[in-house]
């Protein structure tokens, strides 16, 4: 099978797309757990998540952590969100909204997560780092 390529069309898609930039997002938690007073509940665990890329810092404070965020991040990353206002800790499953427009302005794959201002995307996270943040939460309740 012959698949006959366009060479100017490719060439101007190649001239129109900006070239990625490899970025190091780092990873901070600053968990801290309330105790509740009362019968049958147990601890809270509150967990403030601090990524800093390229010598920014992006906070996302007080978020509780539990079972069903990290079962939630596990089952469909995509369907994620951390933060209630720009900046976003997210996944790309955002239909009709400015976040899926973000997504596809910067090639993010569809099983990644993204930090972002709502704009532009400060950084990545790829399918195969998530199970690194997963682990990280784990540790971080138990």
């Amino acid at each position: 099978m012959e698949i006959a390529m366009n060479l100017e069309q490719a060439t101007y898609h190649l001239e129109k797309t900006k070239p990625l930039t490899l970025k190091e997002v780092t990873f901070k938690f600053k968990p801290t757990i309330k105790e509740q007073k009362r019968l049958f509940r147990s601890s809270l665990h509150k967990l403030t998540i601090i990524a800093e890329v390229n010598n920014q810092v992006y906070e996302f404070l007080g978020y509780d952590l539990n079972h069903k965020l990290i079962s939630q991040l596990k089952k469909d990353p995509s369907r994620f969100l951390v933060g209630a206002e720009p900046p976003f800790l997210c996944g790309t499953n955002w239909p009709d909204s400015a976040l899926s427009e973000v997504v596809e302005k910067n090639n993010v794959p569809l099983d990644s997560l993204i930090i972002t201002d709502g704009t532009n995307v400060a950084a990545i996270i790829y399918e195969d780092e998530i199970s690194v943040l997963i682990n990280w939460f784990k540790i971080l309740i138990s």
